[in-house]
């Protein structure tokens, strides 16, 4: 049986150091809409689906605690094998299996939950905006135009001209995790959404990453625990007194130097 200890809650700033597209719905046939548009909410701003992070980061980790054994299926997605094996690995307590995946024939636990992330134009992000709007092409996105090359010709080829929307260098984004503990040994995952982070930093987030697009950074980390007697209490807080990682351990790198003193305070 499990039963619920705590939830470690983290938020904090995502930015964009190069720019940044996740694909959304066609600019549709009108003249001078966009060949690949970006994600965007009913208000027209864009946002980074929780989907789109959280699948990244699973993608990144696998490929580090892969350990070349046939544990993956079809599908391409990792899955253990054994209970033995489940017990050790990161990806499928994080993540989680579906149902007839695994060693068992029901799912077992998710326990990271990964909100959307939204667009930060005010408190702070009011000055950037000012200063980038002259230059984008549309109220938050900017437009690049690509083409294809003839490598011999060294010309453009016929008909290859696009017209990509990315968030511009420099847009922030305000981001949300938790992640459910069920057991005591359920702590070292954080840890391992760290290093997730970390990968993540050093690779891309949305389309077309080897072209120089979506390079992020993770900006005022914040790490917050309340465990299952707050929540018997009504007890629930994101405030100092649940902090859990001091103001210099805001980014991942940080982070995974600090974990042991962030993990004593998980009581």
């Amino acid at each position: 049986m499990f039963q619920l200890l705590g939830k470690i809650i983290l938020k904090g700033e995502l930015e964009a150091i190069t720019g940044l597209r996740i694909g959304g719905t066609s600019g549709g046939l009108k003249i001078g809409g966009l060949d690949l548009n970006v994600i965007t909410n009913p208000e027209g701003r864009p946002y980074i689906p929780g989907s789109s992070l959280k699948g990244k980061m699973r993608a990144l980790l696998e490929q580090k605690v892969s350990t070349g054994s046939p544990a993956f299926y079809e599908r391409g997605s990792h899955a253990c094998k054994s209970e033995e094996a489940y017990k050790k690995c990161p990806i499928c307590k994080m993540w989680g299996t579906i149902q007839g995946a695994s060693f068992t024939t029901v799912p077992t636990l998710t326990r990271l939950i990964v909100r959307d992330a939204f667009l930060l134009t005010e408190n702070g992000h009011e000055k950037f905006w000012e200063n980038v709007r002259d230059n984008l092409e549309l109220q938050w996105t900017e437009v690049k135009m690509e083409t294809a090359i003839d490598r011999i010709k060294g010309s453009a080829l016929s008909g290859s001209l696009r017209q990509i929307e990315r968030v511009p260098a420099g847009a922030t984004f305000g981001w949300q995790m938790s992640l459910n503990v069920f057991y005591p040994e359920d702590k070292d995952l954080l840890k391992n959404l760290f290093e997730a982070m970390a990968l993540l930093e050093n690779d891309y987030l949305g389309g077309m990453g080897s072209r120089g697009y979506g390079q992020v950074q993770f900006k005022k980390v914040e790490v917050y625990w309340n465990n299952k007697t707050n929540y018997e209490e009504g007890n629930i807080k994101l405030e100092e007194s649940r902090k859990i990682n001091s103001n210099g351990q805001n980014s991942p790198a940080l982070l995974i130097q600090g974990f042991s003193s962030i993990k004593a305070k998980l009581v």
